[in-house]
């Protein structure tokens, strides 16, 4: 990765903004107003500018960006604080809904790992994700939306939009792949009870810490399997590491993915939160070897953008309101290829396992 002036800049603001603390380079500032564009636009693309923004707000005044600029940003800033604010209005109202109908669903990701921000109103909010523990909840759950008359997206999936947000239903709750893996994720989840937060003023059920801590990772892996994933997610576990420091049990962790042969991956995780997104060494769940991973992935996050859709490996396609990525094979060997050695058995089984829910929506 080039470590030229915007790159500096942002991963400087982003751990500003995450962390509170504004620890001066004075070779990086002022920019200019392209400077200062070209920043912006990474924000964007990696959906981190509200992180940043308050990063900005740090700056001495000398060196703070154009006033178009700022206003900009602003403006940007302040749509996220209002999607926040009826994304946990929403919340509500879906868990009123399936509680209505006998349904116990689990938040997932999004607003309940937002919590662990220190500006969880900045943080950029994505689709809405319901678990449940029982098939049967889950498919009474599609059942009762659809008759509310909830469109959903066609996409072969369980994607429902309600009041114009995504809102996502799961049957599974780990995105590991192996399918020798269950066992070992069935017991922690067992071990470390689920909890809630007040969430548009409703008590909203959300894992615990430790097995959210494990859900995040998860998702990661699979999307820098598949099509990649952008730093807003690194976040939501440095965010969470942060936050959760004193519940979170390391040694079980550390076993955990030594068990489920992703520990080298995981330290190349490590390092990138460390090195990039600012996160204490000593916040880290367990001591990692953060420098002899042998793996480099903020590459491709960098370059990727939010799940991948600025990489221009990706030949891309506009079909109706979505974008297609077209040589999506030979794109997927090459990161099997890439991640085998860090992550064995999750690039081993995850072309199957994929393949299989594929033929069975």
């Amino acid at each position: 990765m080039e470590n030229n002036r915007i790159e500096r800049a942002f991963f400087f603001l982003l751990k500003s903004g995450l962390w509170g603390e504004n620890i001066w380079e004075a070779d990086l500032f002022p920019l200019s107003a392209e400077e200062w564009s070209a920043v912006y636009a990474r924000a964007v693309e990696q959906t981190v500018e509200g992180l940043l923004y308050d990063g900005l707000l740090l700056l001495a005044p000398e060196n703070l960006p154009p006033r178009q600029m700022r206003q900009k940003w602003s403006v940007s800033v302040d749509r996220i604080e209002r999607s926040n604010r009826l994304s946990n209005d929403i919340i509500a109202e879906q868990h009123i809904f399936f509680m209505t109908h006998g349904l116990c669903p689990i938040l997932l990701k999004g607003q309940g790992v937002a919590v662990a921000y220190g500006a969880p109103q900045h943080r950029v909010c994505g689709d809405i994700d319901w678990y449940f523990d029982k098939r049967r909840h889950f498919d009474l759950a599609q059942l009762q939306l659809t008759k509310k008359g909830a469109p959903t997206l066609g996409r072969g999936s369980p994607v429902y939009l309600w009041k114009g947000y995504e809102t996502d239903l799961h049957d599974r709750l780990f995105d590991f792949h192996n399918p020798f893996s269950k066992n070992l994720l069935k017991q922690i989840r067992a071990d470390f009870p689920d909890t809630t937060l007040t969430i548009g003023g409703r008590e909203i059920a959300v894992l615990a810490p430790q097995i959210q801590v494990v859900q995040i990772t998860a998702h990661i892996l699979k999307h820098s399997l598949s099509f990649g994933i952008g730093l807003r997610q690194f976040c939501d576990l440095a965010a969470l590491y942060d936050k959760y420091a004193a519940k979170l049990d390391g040694k079980r962790l550390e076993l955990l993915y030594s068990d489920l042969g992703v520990i080298n991956w995981i330290s190349a995780v490590h390092q990138l939160l460390v090195d990039y997104i600012g996160l204490p060494a000593d916040k880290l769940p367990f001591a990692s070897n953060t420098m002899d991973s042998g793996l480099s992935i903020i590459d491709e996050v960098w370059h990727g953008g939010n799940f991948g859709f600025t990489d221009t490996s990706y030949i891309k396609e506009t079909e109706g309101p979505y974008i297609v990525r077209k040589n999506k094979t030979g794109m997927l060997l090459r990161r099997l290829t890439k991640y085998f050695s860090h992550a064995p058995k999750e690039a081993l089984w995850f072309p199957f396992i994929h393949l299989l829910n594929k033929r069975k929506r």
